[in-house]
């Protein structure tokens, strides 16, 4: 078992960054391969490296994973002012939740696994909310992020998200039947959104100073800072940490230096070269392939009922609507990833859950989904003369 962190951290580091550009070589997420990485040097194979000793690393990548994710440069007003996607975006949440909080409450007893109802909502939940990061990328390796079909999948998507957050936050308000427990919550919430709009009021004039003082690392600091800040605020007054850096990447987004080259990319450095990939490491060290074959077939019923559940309800607004390419759209919305891998491991930090079990039963969705997604976009990008009348409408439309 290695024990030094720096033999540790080159290891993890080296391995997953060249397992997952092969994966990334044949068209799948990197994720996946740094997700393999774990499980290799965790107890699956190896037993090298305990996932102990990368534990604070993975906490600061799920932080850096929703500051990322709400930096998306879409505009906020444009997408909630978008009632299609906003409607689609609310529609995939509730109803998967409710589904799929019924399955996870009635079908584990028949596998010998019991949930409370508390636990099946959370549950739910997390494999309602949809990932962001790989219809982004199959829709531009498609040329399509663009299109009406990229705007209406990533619009929905953060609203999926952001409602999935809040929702999050709300229900983690309700572990304690406190009546003064959840009374502070709410007080602690007022004073939240007071700090938000004091935020909001005094970014522009900070980021004015900062930009007048011509040192590029001022800017990154920046935004270092806030997201360091706002995730430390949530988590002391028991929200998720993960919030307190989606709302700090909204904020930064708002900067004029955001959309810059030099900015993005020691961003994109720090998070994608260091922070997460260590979290989907961690999240393979902590979880023993074992465990997953012998919950595989609740794993396997899991995938294919929120899959169906989210892409009937993806196509129905699409075509209700009268836009183009539904099935494509409806494709990628099937995606689950990081958001909802965060969500569950803070929900087990705050003791929801006593175990690793949710996590098993995730597992095998980060590699099926985004096989799913692959495959399905692929077999409906073959409709290419409707794809070409969608880019001849946007070249009028501009």
């Amino acid at each position: 078992m290695l024990d030094n962190i720096l033999l540790i951290l080159f290891v993890l580091l080296l391995t997953a960054k060249l397992v997952g550009s092969l994966f990334e070589k044949i068209g799948l997420d990197s994720t996946i391969g740094e997700l393999l990485t774990g499980i290799a040097f965790g107890p699956s194979i190896f037993n090298l490296i305990s996932a102990a000793s990368i534990e604070q690393f993975a906490i600061t990548g799920s932080i850096f994973i929703l500051f990322v994710a709400g930096m998306r440069e879409e505009n906020i007003k444009e997408i909630y002012s978008d009632k299609i996607a906003v409607k689609m975006g609310a529609a995939l949440l509730l109803i998967t939740t409710v589904v799929m909080s019924c399955l996870f409450y009635f079908l584990p007893p028949l596998f010998s696994i019991h949930f409370s109802l508390f636990q099946a909502i959370f549950l739910g939940l997390a494999f309602s909310v949809i990932d962001l990061g790989v219809p982004a990328k199959v829709l531009i390796s498609k040329g399509l992020i663009k299109l009406p079909v990229g705007r209406i999948t990533i619009r929905s998507a953060i609203v999926n998200l952001v409602l999935g957050l809040s929702l999050f936050t709300i229900l983690s308000m309700l572990t304690s039947i406190n009546v003064y427990a959840i009374l502070t919550k709410l007080l602690y919430i007022l004073l939240f959104m007071g700090l938000i709009v004091a935020l909001l009021y005094f970014m522009s004039k900070i980021s004015k100073f900062v930009i007048r003082l011509h040192i590029d690392e001022a800017e990154f600091s920046l935004a270092i800072i806030l997201v360091l800040f706002l995730a430390y605020i949530t988590d002391v007054i028991g929200f998720s940490s993960v919030l307190g850096a989606f709302i700090a990447g909204q904020l930064i987004g708002r900067l004029n230096f955001a959309g810059t080259r030099s900015f993005s990319d020691k961003i994109k450095s720090i998070s994608f070269g260091l922070f997460i990939p260590l979290f989907f490491v961690w999240f393979g060290l902590s979880i023993n392939v074992k465990d997953i074959i012998s919950h595989f077939g609740l794993a396997i019923i899991i995938f294919l009922v929120y899959s169906i559940i989210r892409f009937g309800t993806a196509y129905f607004f699409v075509k209700k609507n009268h836009l183009d390419m539904p099935a494509l759209v409806s494709s990628t919305m099937l995606s689950v990833d990081v958001e909802s891998l965060v969500i569950l491991i803070v929900a087990i930090r705050i003791g929801i859950f006593k175990d690793n079990l949710p996590l098993l039963l995730f597992a095998p969705s980060v590699l099926l989904s985004t096989l799913l997604v692959v495959f399905l976009v692929a077999v409906f990008w073959h409709n290419r003369p409707q794809i070409q009348l969608a880019k001849k409408k946007a070249r009028n439309a501009a």
